[in-house]
């Protein structure tokens, strides 16, 4: 069988029961699958991922002062709790040895529609070959962009193309949906933009939808971190029957 690769923008046009058999890539470029890889990188135990702010405070008292309350609601920290989304946050000081307890608008509810694949990867820029290192040798790979607040968002889809490019270069006959193709298409058109002109993907991502509102906000330099490419080595895969997140 030749290697299949599709790409879906947004959660909402996914049915779970076609991930059975399929590796799943969960992407949130800005920010949560990047504060993940970065949490995970200053020596968090592991991540518990939480679709609800409820679910979120409930498993802080569970788990007591081993773990941090991380989050947002639209772009801000959510009231009371320790950290918000920003993986500039996630310094070894604060996280170190302890549990993150994550709840964000959208990277997390992307995750609980995953529960039926095969296996759970969090992809983002900063761990870009890390993560198609885990892929090279699965046949069936989707990968799912978890959008902003309902609408595709063109950092997602950009990282997807960008794992296209590099698994299309070096895996022989894969075969990729139109998801995967329009993704393609979107990072080779920003790339080629990027060699022509005074352009960096971090001014890319301040014209996309999760971008605009992060400078709205005063985030710019959360931009210019998940702008990076290939600077964690970590992959963060969910294991659905704990419902955690551990580096591979």
């Amino acid at each position: 069988m030749n290697p299949n690769l599709q790409v879906y923008f947004l959660p909402s046009t996914l049915q779970p029961e076609n991930l059975v058999d399929r590796v799943v890539i969960v992407v949130d470029i800005l920010r949560a699958t990047t504060t993940i890889a970065a949490a995970l990188n200053a020596g968090a135990s592991c991540i518990v991922p939480c679709p609800s702010i409820e679910l979120a405070r409930q498993t802080h008292d569970q788990l007591g002062d081993c773990s941090v309350m991380g989050g947002e609601r639209h772009g801000k920290r959510i009231d009371g709790f320790h950290c918000g989304n920003s993986p500039l946050e996630y310094t070894p000081d604060v996280i170190k040895d302890k549990t993150l307890i994550l709840t964000t608008t959208n990277g997390t509810v992307a995750m609980e529609k995953c529960r039926q694949a095969k296996r759970i990867l969090m992809g983002s820029f900063v761990n870009l070959a890390a993560v198609i290192n885990e892929v090279w040798a699965e046949e069936m790979i989707t990968v799912l962009c978890s959008g902003t607040d309902g609408f595709v968002t063109s950092e997602d889809v950009l990282f997807a193309g960008a794992l296209v490019e590099r698994i299309d270069k070096n895996v022989p006959e894969v075969s990729i949906d139109d998801g995967a193709q329009t993704a393609l298409n979107h990072w080779l058109l920003v790339q080629k933009r990027i060699s022509r002109e005074d352009f960096e993907l971090a001014d890319f991502m301040r014209t996309a939808r999760g971008g605009k509102n992060l400078v709205r906000i005063g985030l710019d330099s959360d931009i210019q971190f998940c702008a990076q490419i290939d600077t964690i080595q970590n992959v963060p895969v969910l294991d659905v029957g704990e419902w955690t997140i551990r580096a591979d």
